[in-house]
């Protein structure tokens, strides 16, 4: 993947701080009572950014966005956004990061701000310290656009180093926050009103409410890390048994959501069908299935009839967990073929839900991608030879045809490639590391 982001983050930097220029030349004047307002709102995003929360390796999770808007409700001009500017290049420095993390995190800032006041002023707001009324149109959209700039930053930087639609890219990672984006609307107007009605008092109410919202982002994000990790333990102890599968559950999922996201499914919708493809196969955990799997040569009939109830048992178990019932039918039907000629069922066409159809693709791949006793692995050519072959007969034929004619088909034989759109931080860390490596001529 051609990671070429460097302009795009030097443009976000310079267009923060033309934002930023822009307000001083429509409103050049410095309102030092306003400005007392915005002050105490930064000592409270300094906090929330020293009490964030580690999301995934060098990604840390902060709600410091709310005192920021706040903050502009207070004092909606030219001095609020130099002050959250300065208070973000502060906080920027408070973990080790590349320079070009922290320059984009800067300018994406300014540019937030910048564009969020501008809407507030422009749509008639003032400041919550003149008029303490919640004037909906300008406060509503000023929060949204706010969010909205921010986030098409990041999603424009990953889409343009993905390869991907920026709106795309925007929508899924977005999608699932969304209920939290709208929780911001009235949260920085009460916050904001707690300052103009209890002054000081106010600050330690919105230090409160702040660290409450950081404390409800992190437990739901740990408590859903908890239960991947526990499914991919469960997982681990099924493929135990059988040391020519190992790690065969985790590379099906990464392969079913490359799939997937070829076939422009939503994330929801990816993520349903990953995680119905790590667990396909956690029926042989069942005892029936623990001699034939420790078994070095082939099958008896009789035992390939047995293994062939491990769809249903893999269903069962499934079934008992209440947040997975959606992808039960995904992992009952995973082995059904396009022909009907498959089992458990015999389904054929597009009675086989569509998750079994993609997980069909990613377990055959797999299985063909893996050194056996009995044959060596195969290369890329060889496997998509093999998918044309059988296209129409075991597999969905759309499905194929999109596949094979994909550049991303060659992420498949890619170790490195987690299946997942890389983060900001990832895409930055990559860049950092391919700006220090030395040209060889």
């Amino acid at each position: 993947m051609k990671i070429n982001v460097v302009p795009y983050v030097w443009a976000i930097v310079a267009a923060g701080f033309a934002a930023l220029l822009g307000l001083f030349i429509l409103g050049p004047s410095f309102q030092l009572e306003l400005f007392y307002g915005a002050c105490w709102l930064m000592l409270v995003a300094l906090v929330s950014v020293l009490a964030n929360y580690r999301v995934k390796g060098s990604t840390f999770g902060e709600v410091s966005f709310i005192p920021y808007l706040c903050a502009v409700v207070l004092y909606p001009a030219w001095p609020t956004v130099l002050l959250v500017g300065a208070g973000a290049s502060l906080a920027e420095f408070i973990r080790p990061k590349a320079m070009i993390k922290r320059a984009f995190n800067l300018g994406q800032v300014l540019l937030s701000t910048s564009s969020a006041t501008l809407v507030y002023t422009s749509l008639g707001g003032v400041s919550l310290q003149i008029q303490d009324d919640f004037n909906a149109l300008p406060h509503i959209a000023a929060v949204s656009t706010f969010l909205l700039v921010n986030s098409l930053a990041v999603a424009a930087a990953i889409g343009l180093a993905e390869k991907e639609g920026i709106v795309k890219t925007w929508i899924s990672a977005n999608a699932a926050g969304l209920v939290y984006d709208i929780i911001a609307i009235p949260a920085v107007f009460a916050f904001a009103r707690a300052y103009t009605d209890w002054g000081g008092w106010g600050v330690v109410v919105i230090c409160a409410l702040v660290l409450g919202l950081r404390f409800t982002y992190q437990h739901k994000h740990q408590l859903e890390t908890t239960n991947k990790e526990l499914l991919e333990l469960f997982v681990h102890t099924v493929e135990f048994r059988d040391p020519y599968t190992s790690g065969h559950s985790q590379r099906v999922s990464r392969y079913s959501r490359i799939i997937a996201e070829e076939i422009d499914l939503t994330q929801k919708e990816i993520d349903r069908i990953a995680t119905a493809a790590l667990l396909h196969d956690v029926g042989k955990i069942h005892e029936i299935f623990a001699p034939i799997l420790s078994k070095p040569g082939r099958l008896t009939s009789e035992e390939r009839a047995i293994m062939e109830l491990h769809p249903i048992k893999s269903a069962e178990l499934v079934a008992k967990i209440s947040d997975l019932q959606d992808i039960i039918p995904s992992v009952r039907h995973h082995h059904e073929n396009w022909d009907g000629t498959g089992y458990p069922d015999q389904l054929s066409g597009r009675d086989i839900p569509l998750g079994s159809r993609i997980i069909m693709f990613a377990d055959t791949i797999d299985a063909m991608t893996t050194d056996r006793p009995y044959r060596k692995a195969l290369g890329e050519a060889d496997v998509r030879s093999e998918l044309k072959k059988f296209s129409g007969i075991q597999f969905d034929p759309y499905i194929c045809e999109k596949l094979i004619a994909s550049p991303k088909f060659a992420r498949l034989f890619d170790e490195s490639d987690s299946g997942r759109s890389q983060s900001l931080t990832q895409i930055l860390g990559i860049v950092k590391k391919r700006m220090k490596t030395p040209a060889v001529a």
